[in-house]
């Protein structure tokens, strides 16, 4: 969280200096405050280092984004010993190094209302950066789900499309027509797991997340319509148990096993074998290698649109490939 910048900084320093003043005089201070109003801006301007300082640490060790109760109790609790520990730094630079004063006379004439002060005028501006930050943060969080709003529509449009595309639909209704005459049983079967697929991709055009185990099943239908025209060509696996509870963004197994389907040969002597797991809060999803014409172009295009969905979602995917597989690890949720 970037807190204050230098214009900022600068604005809330003569702020605070106004305010240190006005606490000087009201503390009833024996020097004259008018001629010290140079030492006012310089406290005020450690004061407000110290603090942006602070606050950028608590946001990179707790992260607002994601404990933002835990951040915001820390952040309010801290900021009481450690402006009271830099107005006392800074009173013992200036009244012992700089005027002069024993550490003994200086320990001796500190002055509770003093620290009282700077304590509540701390959170006092503590509080306004807090509840300014939490406005920007909901403006942020409304924005991101209107992004992945969008970002969804254009995915699931563009799902939708590649499973209407008249391609995909060529081949399916080619190997339907073979088996009508072949084996009527087995034509019957393949016509309404194409119907659940076809339905299935309607069903989810509105949702951002669905059970994983509507996907998996989805998964097996589309798997079981590529196996009835690859045959020996294709081998698979999916996971046996499965959390009701957990979700993922709808259509994310297909477009992974649709990219496996489109960049591999497929043959009974060389077979595909994709593998589903679910482990660890991920599903994992897996297949050996043995690639087309070197035309990736297409490929990342399908991938680049899956990580851009997660991202939206706080959760990157990772992808990894080496020589004999590829593999994608997608997030779930709960």
């Amino acid at each position: 969280m970037k807190i204050m910048k230098a214009k900022k900084i600068l604005i809330t320093t003569l702020i605070a200096a106004s305010l240190i003043f006005i606490i000087n005089l009201i503390a009833g201070a024996s020097y004259a405050v008018w001629k010290n109003l140079p030492y006012f801006f310089i406290y005020s301007l450690v004061f407000s280092l110290g603090n942006m300082l602070y606050f950028n640490m608590i946001d990179n060790f707790l992260n607002w984004d994601k404990n933002p109760e835990k951040t915001l109790f820390i952040s309010i609790l801290g900021v009481i010993p450690v402006n009271a520990f830099i107005y006392f730094l800074l009173n013992l630079f200036f009244k012992v190094f700089i005027f002069g004063q024993s550490f003994q006379y200086f320990i001796q004439h500190i002055n509770p209302l003093e620290y009282t002060m700077v304590v509540l005028f701390a959170l006092v501006i503590a509080l306004f950066i807090i509840t300014k930050y939490s406005f920007k943060k909901i403006r942020e969080t409304q924005l991101k789900a209107e992004q992945l709003k969008t970002q969804n529509e254009r995915i699931k449009f563009e799902s939708l499309k590649a499973q209407l595309d008249p391609h995909f639909l060529f081949n399916n209704l080619n190997v339907l027509a073979s088996l009508i005459g072949e084996n009527p049983e087995k034509a019957e079967e393949f016509t309404l797991k194409l119907s659940d697929i076809y339905q299935y991709v309607l069903a989810q055009k509105d949702k951002n997340l669905v059970p994983l185990k509507d996907e998996i099943t989805f998964a097996e239908n589309y798997l079981d319509l590529l196996k009835m025209r690859f045959e020996d060509g294709l081998h698979y696996s999916l996971p046996k148990q499965i959390d009701p509870d957990v979700q993922i963004p709808p259509l994310s197994l297909q477009l992974l096993l649709e990219n496996a389907i489109k960049h591999n040969k497929i043959s009974a002597e060389n077979p595909l074998k994709i593998t589903i797991s679910n482990e660890s809060g991920q599903v994992i999803v897996k297949n050996n290698l043995n690639l087309k014409e070197p035309n990736s172009k297409s490929y990342k295009i399908g991938l680049k649109n899956l990580e851009e969905r997660y991202k939206l979602l706080n959760s990157p995917i990772e992808i990894t490939q080496n020589k004999n597989s590829f593999s994608v690890k997608l997030p779930t949720f709960k």
